[in-house]
């Protein structure tokens, strides 16, 4: 026995190395509150299936509501610069930050979420990932298609756009809101509610799926829309990143487990959960007797016309900072289409 004992604490001791060597704990920030489905239905999720496909060697330490200081624009650097290992949030926070991955946000170019999900997910990886530096994208979330919501009375021409002021859903949201006479407001998502109940603003372009989220329903009983079947006005485009330093000092097999439980696949997955809730949040809001109008096929085709100027601006912005705006533009629109097609 007095020789067996040293064998066995020996080999104890050894397992317990190994095993505190690939014990992994990534950290975790984001900005929305822990019970919001993004942060329970996706970031959540993931977390639990890493943890599961890699035998419990691997886990996530969640820090929701930017607990950890800073806001949600500066997310992507604390992942950069190693503040964190993995962060979630929305790349156009930052304004001109991710100037040529914008283009999936603006007006009525993108396709369902799903597929404007895994357009994006190829594009900022094959086709900009220099954008990214630092930094490794591993699936994307896409909004369902931001309507517009009001306390009172739906919208039901342009014209009535004129001098209202909107909340707007991001740097070229603003700009699109001002090419039909609104007045955008920028404001942070947790301060809509009660802008509208105090008057603050009259309507928000924001997608069905916040609704309940952000405890809207009571202050918003019209919304305007576009017809089912037509290409959004635009979409909120929501990012999971890691690390490149939290990512390469993880051994090969649990970078494995990361890559296997992320990508095209991830992109659709989470970017259906956005539709469903879209789906479900529209259908509460015609329970409780809100008010839904539908801006006609001729009306649409105003919209869009109206918008034209707003590609064009993008494309002129990425066209100083060096990169073909046009060129990148086709080549998101191509891939909306490819994966339409599919």
């Amino acid at each position: 026995m007095k020789a067996l004992f040293p064998l066995v604490t020996s080999a104890l001791l050894a397992a317990a190395g190994q095993a505190a060597a690939q014990d992994v704990t990534l950290r975790v920030h984001h900005f929305l509150p822990s019970t919001a489905f993004p942060a329970t239905d996706m970031v959540e999720h993931w977390c639990e299936t890493i943890k599961t496909r890699s035998d419990g060697r691997m886990a996530c330490q969640i820090y929701p509501a930017m607990q950890l200081g800073g806001t949600p624009a500066q997310l992507i650097d604390q992942a950069r610069d190693g503040i964190v290992d993995a962060i979630f949030t929305v790349p156009s926070y930052q304004p001109g930050g991710y100037l040529r991955s914008e283009v999936f946000e603006l007006p009525f170019i993108a396709g369902t979420e799903p597929v404007t999900a895994m357009a994006m997910y190829e594009y900022v990886t094959e086709h900009v990932p220099d954008e990214y530096s630092g930094v490794r994208p591993l699936w994307v979330a896409v909004g369902d298609p931001s309507v517009l919501h009001f306390k009172t009375e739906p919208l039901q021409t342009m014209d009535e756009m004129r001098g209202l002021k909107i909340r707007s859903p991001g740097r070229y949201g603003a700009i699109a809101l001002e090419q039909v006479g609104a007045l955008p407001v920028q404001l942070p998502a947790n301060a809509i509610t009660e802008s509208l109940s105090r008057g603050v603003i009259d309507g928000v372009m924001i997608p069905w799926s916040a609704v309940r989220m952000l405890n809207m329903q009571e202050e918003t009983s019209a919304h305007t829309v576009f017809a089912d079947g037509s290409r959004p006005f635009t979409n909120s485009i929501a990012m999971f990143v890691i690390g490149e330093r939290a990512y390469d000092r993880l051994p090969a097999d649990l970078q494995a487990v990361i890559d296997e439980a992320s990508g095209l696949e991830a992109s659709r997955r989470m970017s259906e959960i956005y539709r469903r809730k879209g789906v479900e949040d529209r259908e509460a809001a015609v329970e409780r007797g809100a008010r839904i109008h539908a801006i006609d096929d001729a009306q649409y085709a105003e919209w869009v016309k109206r918008m034209e100027v707003v590609r064009q601006r993008w494309i002129e912005e990425v066209d100083r900072s060096g990169a073909d705006g046009a060129a990148l533009y086709e080549t998101a629109t191509t891939l909306i289409a490819k994966y339409e097609n599919q």
